[in-house]
């Protein structure tokens, strides 16, 4: 289902804007998206657009905000699932407060998230609050299952080191991160084409 993701990144430095969107272009090239490209509006922001949003979002939430934008998702879930752990390293990095609000999430719990230090205000990782269910992914019609590090398959299951887990075509495989998983995952999906599968 396509839906539309609100982030905000509040007390950032002003010093530290620049970085921040040369992450965000950064993260824009490492993936393709099934949606739009993520971005950022901040008080550095060039385009009409960008600057237009940036005042009106101050306007209506406060000047506590350094920068703001909004993704709209073709329907793939790891879009939502790789902006929401970019935000989080975000959050860690700079030490700052992230708000993610993804008003349509079919799961409750995910549809307002607050990040500060990399940490929800509980103080819980977000792994652990994704570690219940797995993020399935559909490419041709062959689901891919994505599975974060805190995701044990049954309760007797031995831990495992802190990698994410993929699943596709009978296979199962683990990566450092998700952007890597999703990588080998297309990867392998490639090779099944090309044998016939």
């Amino acid at each position: 289902m396509a839906r539309v993701l609100h982030h905000r990144v509040h007390g950032l430095p002003a010093e530290r804007l620049d970085r921040l969107h040369a992450q965000f272009e950064e993260l824009a090239l490492r993936r393709s998206w099934r949606g739009d490209k993520p971005w950022v509006a901040s008080d550095r922001s060039t385009g009409l657009f960008e600057r237009e949003y940036f005042s009106h979002v101050r306007e209506v939430e406060g000047t506590d905000i350094a920068a703001a934008g909004f993704l709209k998702t073709g329907g793939d879930e790891t879009d939502a699932l790789v902006l929401m752990l970019f935000l989080r390293d975000l959050s860690a990095e700079y030490g700052c407060r992230v708000v993610w609000r993804d008003e349509d999430n079919p799961l409750g719990k995910l549809r307002y998230l607050e990040f500060r230090h990399g940490r929800l205000p509980s103080g819980n990782l977000l792994e652990e609050l994704l570690s219940r269910r797995a993020v399935i992914k559909k490419v041709d019609g062959q689901p891919i299952l994505f599975y974060p590090p805190a995701h044990r398959l049954n309760r007797h299951a031995p831990a495992r080191p802190a990698q994410w887990g993929y699943a596709l075509c009978g296979l199962r495989a683990y990566a450092p991160t998700l952007l890597e998983a999703e990588q080998e995952a297309l990867k392998i999906l490639r090779a099944m084409r090309r044998l016939g599968r």
